[in-house]
């Protein structure tokens, strides 16, 4: 079966084995509103990494509005194993939120009310949010979370959230990602604040959807704050994915990597006590992007005015701003709309989806890392069922895998996608494949593959 299929999400044999996906372990706090809060309730879900005595940082984020459906899954952002991957490389913690919008529909006869109530951080949410650091800190033995520097991530309402919480605390915010938002939009009027020096040291990265529907808010105002505080001489990005609309899209492949960049030049690593929490950015050492032609070069050669450009931290950054801004090659986009059809593959009888049916718009730098430990467990004389370990990474997460019996091709199977609002799908996912058309003497083989190619793990026999 070459159409990709999903991984169980409940494991059906149990051979002793650790589970490899499984890092950390999780939190959830409820806050009710109190006073005047406005908000309707406030949960969170916190995942903190094994082995680690003390977090060294945050990574929020936050969702965007939408009605409850949208906002019912924003606690699964902290089962996303590719923001893991990143929290885990600093030893950080990652937040997922829900703050209900209600029926927007009909809650108030403009649909914004419901949103802002949570959007609109001195309506409770901020002091929401302080609470459950606070209550996750007893729960989970880490206080430290209630001083911790953050990186704040938000989606749509989410984004214009992130940005009021940039401008009251500047000096604990490593970074922000704005995408689809940030104009800080409250009952369809801008209520940007006043201009804010404090916040000129953090870096902050907005990502447009070159077709968004919501553009007068998400594009064109954000672009408007990004242009006053880049010539003030603030170390931000702005990027407009082209031929995206109002969903996250491909926004991840930039994020991320461009979070780590930051975070790798912000955190301090020998810090005294007397010593600042947060490194200043020295733009010096980053590239430069003209939001018209896509051009990059390094601050040190770029031909353009620089305070007029974006800011971007390095040149892997700067290429991947490019590509993001880009429109794919016409053949790209005809290919992953086919391969994004599954009827339309399975009606074809495509033999295998090869490599180059997965274009991304953003392209990998590196092929995933091979899976491990693989297992044969028999259930009767022609089934089998193989299990796996593999290590998600920053740049591939949770990939597709590949399974093979004797050098055949006999499954593709889904690894942890991720939806429009960039919440991961499935939340849960076991490393198991079950055979049932196995045979005494066959030989396996698990890959994980990504556009450039796949890494092979070593052969087993039945």
């Amino acid at each position: 079966m070459s159409v990709p299929q999903p991984l169980p999400q409940v494991s059906t044999i149990n051979v002793g084995q650790t589970d490899s996906l499984q890092l950390g372990s999780y939190y959830e706090v409820s806050i009710p509103p109190t006073g005047k809060d406005k908000y309707i309730s406030a949960n969170y879900r916190l995942w903190l990494p094994n082995g680690v005595p003390t977090i060294r940082g945050l990574i929020i984020k936050q969702h965007g509005c939408g009605g409850d459906p949208t906002t019912a899954i924003g606690l699964t952002y902290a089962n996303d194993l590719q923001w893991q991957a990143l929290a885990l490389k600093y030893q950080f913690a990652l937040l997922g939120t829900k703050l209900p919008t209600g029926d927007q529909s009909t809650d108030v006869p403009n649909g914004y009310q419901a949103c802002d109530d949570w959007a609109v951080i001195d309506r409770g949410s901020e002091v929401a949010l302080l609470k459950a650091l606070s209550e996750l800190g007893k729960k989970s033995d880490h206080p430290e979370l209630n001083k911790l520097p953050w990186i704040l991530w938000g989606y749509s309402g989410g984004a214009d959230w992130a940005v009021q919480m940039l401008q009251k605390y500047p000096e604990r915010t490593i970074a922000v990602v704005a995408m689809r938002g940030g104009g800080v939009v409250v009952e369809g009027v801008s209520i940007f604040p006043e201009f804010n020096s404090k916040i000129l040291e953090v870096p902050v990265l907005f990502a447009a959807g070159g077709k968004d529907a919501y553009a007068e808010e998400t594009l064109y105002l954000p672009k408007k704050i990004f242009a006053r505080y880049r010539k003030a001489g603030a170390p931000w990005t702005f990027a407009i994915e082209a031929n995206a609309g109002h969903d996250a899209a491909e926004t991840r492949q930039l994020a991320i990597p461009y979070l780590d960049a930051i975070l790798s030049a912000r955190l301090n690593e020998n810090k005294t006590e007397n010593d600042p929490q947060l490194r200043l950015i020295d733009q010096a050492q980053g590239w430069l992007g003209n939001l018209t032609s896509h051009e990059v070069a390094p601050v040190s050669q770029f031909n353009g005015e620089a305070l007029a450009d974006v800011w971007l931290p390095n040149e892997e950054i700067a290429r991947k701003w490019q590509e993001y801004s880009t429109n794919p090659a016409f053949w790209n986009q005809v290919r992953y709309k086919f391969c994004s059809n599954k009827n339309l593959v399975t009606l074809l009888g495509a033999p295998q989806l090869i490599d180059s049916c997965y274009p991304n718009k953003i392209t990998p730098t590196q092929k995933p890392n091979a899976p491990i430990d693989v297992r044969i467990t028999k259930i009767t004389a022609n089934e089998v069922v193989l299990s796996w370990g593999f290590s998600p990474t920053l740049e591939n997460g949770l990939p597709q895998f590949r399974i093979y019996r004797d050098n055949s091709l006999i499954a593709t199977l889904q690894g942890q996608e991720y939806s429009g609002d960039d919440t991961p799908s499935p939340t849960q996912v076991v490393l198991e494949f079950r055979d049932q058309e196995a045979n005494a003497k066959a030989v396996y083989n698990v890959s994980a593959f990504n556009a450039i190619g796949e890494s092979m793990s070593h052969s087993l026999s039945n």
